[in-house]
Parts: C-alpha cells; structure tokens; sequence
C-alpha cells in the first residue's frame, strides 16, 4: 500500500466525520441550548456540504488518475 493511497483514505474518513459532525450540529446535539434554530441548521449544513464537496472531490480525483 502506497502512501497516497493512506492519504487517500485518511481523507475520506475524515470527510464522513465532518459530514456526521454537519448531521449533529443540524440536530441540536453539539451546539449549545441558546444558539438560534436557524444558524444551527445553516451552519449544520454547510459544515455537512463542505464534507460532501471534500469526499467526492477526494473520491474522483483519485479515480481519474488511475485510469
């Protein structure tokens, strides 16, 4: 196993968990009790986006360079 390949997957793990840390925020579960309803849901799912955008970004990337 090369070392772009750990790169590779070191990435993408951590891509889901931002995403999964987007879902929670949305939820409610890590923003505090006082934080407004409409930042949290906006804040929650730019968070999740931008783990998306990483992910296939990181995703196809490697797959055009293999082909």
């Amino acid at each position: 196993m090369d070392l772009n390949a750990v790169l590779r997957s070191i990435v993408l793990v951590f891509s889901v968990a931002v995403m999964l840390l987007g879902v929670l925020v949305m939820a409610g579960i890590l923003v505090p009790r006082y934080f407004p309803a409409e930042y949290r849901l906006m804040m929650g799912l730019v968070v999740f986006l931008y783990g998306l955008y990483r992910f296939v970004l990181t995703f196809y990337r490697q797959r055009r360079r293999e082909e």
